[in-house]
Parts: structure tokens; sequence; C-alpha cells
């Protein structure tokens, strides 16, 4: 008797928003409060999927568009 292998879902690696950046297709700002502002980056994987992240950001920080 053959067993079945069963296949685990494919998680998205988390990496830095700046690397996220390089490769973003689409980022939206989900919410913009006070002192934080919530974005959600999208981009394509190698298989031509799109796959998104959410990222918090704080008051005072930097990044690179």
């Amino acid at each position: 008797m053959k067993q079945k292998l069963l296949e685990e879902p494919v998680t998205i690696q988390e990496k830095p928003i700046q690397d996220r950046l390089k490769n973003a297709s689409c980022i939206t700002v989900e919410s913009a409060l006070r002192n934080k502002v919530n974005l959600n980056v999208s981009w394509y994987d190698v298989h031509g999927q799109e796959q998104n992240q959410k990222y918090s950001i704080s008051a005072g920080s930097v990044i690179e568009f």
C-alpha cells in the first residue's frame, strides 16, 4: 500500500521592507493613523503568482523607493 504524501502549504518568507520594495508591483497604504502607517506590498514570485506582505512603519522611519 502506497502512502500519499501531504503537501504542506508554501509560506512566504518575510523580508525587510527595503528588499520587498525593490520588487514591488503595487504598494498600498492601508491606514495612516497618528504615528503609524500600515502598508501592503505586492510583488510577483518566480512562478508568476502575486504575493503580498504587510508592514507597519513608525513615525520617523525612513524608507527608500
